[in-house]
């Protein structure tokens, strides 16, 4: 003889079915969020490399451009000496 289920265990069987199901999703929700954090996190830190790198490019660029300033500065500070003397040994 063989044991039937009855209705009252399906419907045990069926609500232990129904809250490991519930968990799953829940379970899976909270992961899907770590994934997504996870990729926020890399975003961030390729946008913090991308603006050092780019920082690193500007004080380059800061530094070629006080480099000529001197330069120029120490052309006309020459020319300006050399016009002095001219109008000085023209008088």
């Amino acid at each position: 003889m063989s044991k039937q289920p009855t209705d009252d265990s399906l419907t045990k069987t069926a609500n232990r079915l129904n809250k490991a199901l519930e968990q799953l999703e829940v379970r899976t929700g909270q992961l899907l969020v770590q994934v997504q954090d996870a990729r926020n996190a890399s975003d961030v830190d390729e946008d913090r490399a991308r603006l050092a790198s780019e920082l690193d490019e500007a004080r380059t660029r800061a530094a070629l451009m006080e480099d000529a300033a001197r330069d120029a500065r120490s052309a006309l500070d020459a020319a300006i000496s050399d016009v002095r003397e001219v109008l000085e040994n023209s008088s």
